[in-house]
């Protein structure tokens, strides 16, 4: 049976669909890009976290109507963000909606990473998750951590939450409890892998799954698309492009700084020098990009800063053609492809969690081996165990 993800940014796109590539390779299309109607397993990926509520619907709803017949007899699964920046609610809804489905059940767990959910509350390795860094980030929507009151915000008022006790009894109960909801969006805790798995247990052509990498990887296992993790790509040459302003993403890129790793940082008002990065990669030896550690005011600007490094990332690749290229963030990734000419990718799995590996394919070209990672996710020293996992 046919499996479609729709997912809000890149990175997630590729952290979920990734998930998916137990039996062979996971297509994920970019923009408005023709899908192979026959892909077993097909990953969309909207780009739409950043925009403003309605666009955003509308992105999905049009995204979603371009592949009606797909959804329509399939399973689908809708990627949010862990947690739960931008207009999840609007999306969520109108993509219940646009397939069709009665119900549509929401979590936004991921144990392994550190998102719980408990009594509806979504913390952030135990910290509610708008006291967190990410209640700074522009994306994420109001003094809260409530998920039915975040979701209310964008119009998709819960008709049902299933805590933890719900969640771990018997599945026909569980099961009844879903069926006896009535149309709308169901909210549920999660705060272990046992959980997602409860979850995707539900799994069917008449509803709608939504949730980060985690409950992905419990509905591939549970779809039979799952498989073990996959090896690094091998050689030195990484090109670590890292746009992302996490604190986690700063801290990767000053450890690689540490190390006596160089890089590039850019800005959108002056042409980087690039040749010594591209000296070094061509050497076998790895280098980063990366931009300024202070925020950008407006989405205007933050969109140039991604689409100038974008750029500045795909002339070291025309140039020197490293082993790996690893982008952090999806609007960073967005950016490295559209600079590219990329329209698509195709998933090879993931070595570990918050991670994925693709082939991404170029006119005339052989292809590049992609490296993606969430701004939010990995230990500070991450980047130097993946080069150590390469070498």
């Amino acid at each position: 049976m046919l499996v479609t993800l729709i997912a809000d940014d890149l990175t997630g796109a590729c952290d979920a669909g990734a998930m998916f590539a137990g039996r062979g390779p996971v297509r994920v299309i970019l923009g408005s890009s023709a899908p192979d109607p026959g892909q077993p397993v097909l990953v969309v990926d909207t780009e739409s976290r950043a925009l403003p509520a309605a666009e955003a619907a509308a992105r999905v709803a049009a995204a979603a109507e371009r592949i009606a017949p797909r959804l329509r007899d399939g399973h689908v699964f809708k990627k949010i963000d862990s947690t739960l920046r931008g207009p999840v609610g609007e999306e969520l809804e109108v993509l219940r909606q646009t397939c069709g489905r009665r119900h549509a059940i929401l979590c936004p767990a991921f144990p392994e990473q550190g998102r719980t959910v408990v009594n509806g509350v979504l913390r952030i390795h135990g910290v509610p998750a708008h006291s967190s860094p990410v209640g700074r980030d522009p994306a994420y929507r109001g003094a809260t951590s409530a998920v039915a009151e975040i979701l209310r915000q964008g119009g998709a008022a819960p008709v049902r939450h299933i805590d933890l006790e719900g969640i771990r009894g018997e599945r026909e109960a569980l099961a009844r409890v879903v069926a006896a909801a009535g149309h709308g969006v169901i909210t549920a805790d999660a705060e272990m892998d046992a959980d997602l798995d409860a979850l995707a247990g539900l799994a069917s052509r008449d509803l709608l799954l939504a949730g980060s990498a985690g409950l992905a990887r419990a509905v591939a296992r549970r779809l039979g698309h799952g498989g073990p993790p996959v090896a690094l790509p091998r050689g030195g040459a990484w090109l670590f492009v890292a746009g992302s302003l996490h604190p986690a993403t700063r801290q990767q890129v000053r450890a690689l700084e540490a190390a006596g790793i160089p890089g590039v940082v850019v800005d959108p008002w002056t042409e980087p020098r690039l040749d010594r990065a591209a000296a070094r990669l061509a050497e076998g030896l790895p280098v980063f990009v990366t931009t300024g550690d202070a925020g950008i005011a407006t989405p205007d600007a933050r969109a140039s800063l991604a689409a100038t490094l974008g750029w500045a990332a795909a002339h070291l690749v025309g140039k020197a053609r490293p082993h790996v290229v690893a982008a952090t963030g999806g609007e960073t990734a967005w950016a490295l492809l559209a600079a590219l000419g990329a329209d698509r990718l195709d998933l090879v799995g993931a070595p570990s969690s918050g991670l994925a590996v693709a082939m991404v394919s170029l006119d005339g070209e052989p292809p590049i081996a992609l490296l993606t990672k969430a701004g939010g996710f990995g230990a500070p020293d991450l980047f130097l165990t993946l080069l150590q996992g390469a070498g």
